[in-house]
């Protein structure tokens, strides 16, 4: 099959999903989130239709089975498709989460930070393996400042970035004034994560306005549909 190149459109607002994994980011209640969604597909998928009723039918999925489950249930639901950024944590297992994912049709398909920030040798079959999906690939990076700017130095085929993008400078590493220097100075698209600082920041339009300065599109967790509500409305005031 041959290589597919696509011209990606990304929502300005998704739904993030980690914490439905209980990831460590979120302290003391990352194990109540695990517990609360990982081991409860329903919740999770109500979550989804929450989302697609407040106009927001775009996800930031991790791959993994029970979440990937949910989003089926919730397109199924609604009776509609929701734009799929993905992202595969696994390298020993990449091909079988492509499989995985593969009937949601996702647009994007991201590389874990793990490899990305490590120039894993991998990277460019991986890349490869996503176009030939018909997705476009990204990089994901937990050190933006460096990472970025080497992965467009190198000139490796990433057609999107996922990076930390708050005003606290959380997670931003090596540090707050590098990454927006690399988010300024690359051509990619980015999806700005952990805009709330792991929900240490509250939903403000400031917040939103500055992270839009360096993201095409903000992927945010939540956990309730009183919360979304609350968090769409103002993301929605400044897209």
């Amino acid at each position: 099959m041959g290589v597919i190149r696509m011209q990606v459109r990304i929502p300005k607002l998704m739904l993030g999903t980690s914490p439905f994994i209980g990831a460590g980011q979120f302290g003391r209640k990352a194990y109540e989130y695990r517990k609360k969604f990982f081991y409860n597909e329903s919740t999770i998928a109500r979550l989804f239709i929450k989302s697609a009723t407040l106009d927001v039918k775009a996800v930031q999925l991790i791959v993994y089975e029970p979440l990937v489950n949910a989003l089926k249930e919730a397109e199924k639901e609604i009776g509609a498709k929701f734009f799929v950024a993905a992202t595969i944590t696994s390298g020993r297992k990449f091909e079988k989460d492509l499989e995985l994912i593969e009937p949601l049709k996702p647009e994007i398909v991201a590389i874990h930070a793990l490899f990305c920030d490590t120039l894993d040798p991998r990277i460019n079959g991986w890349i490869k393996e996503i176009r030939e999906l018909g997705a476009s690939p990204a990089a994901s990076t937990h050190y933006p400042g460096e990472t970025i700017e080497e992965l467009d130095r190198t000139g490796y085929d990433f057609d999107v970035y996922l990076a930390p993008i708050n005003p606290v400078g959380y997670a931003m590493e090596p540090n707050y004034e590098s990454t927006l220097k690399a988010l300024e100075s690359t051509d990619k698209h980015v999806i700005a994560i952990k805009p709330l600082a792991a929900g240490s920041l509250k939903p403000t339009e400031s917040v939103f306005t500055f992270i839009y300065r360096y993201a095409e599109s903000i992927s945010v967790g939540i956990v309730s549909e009183e919360e979304m509500e609350e968090t769409y409305s103002i993301a929605k005031k400044v897209i």
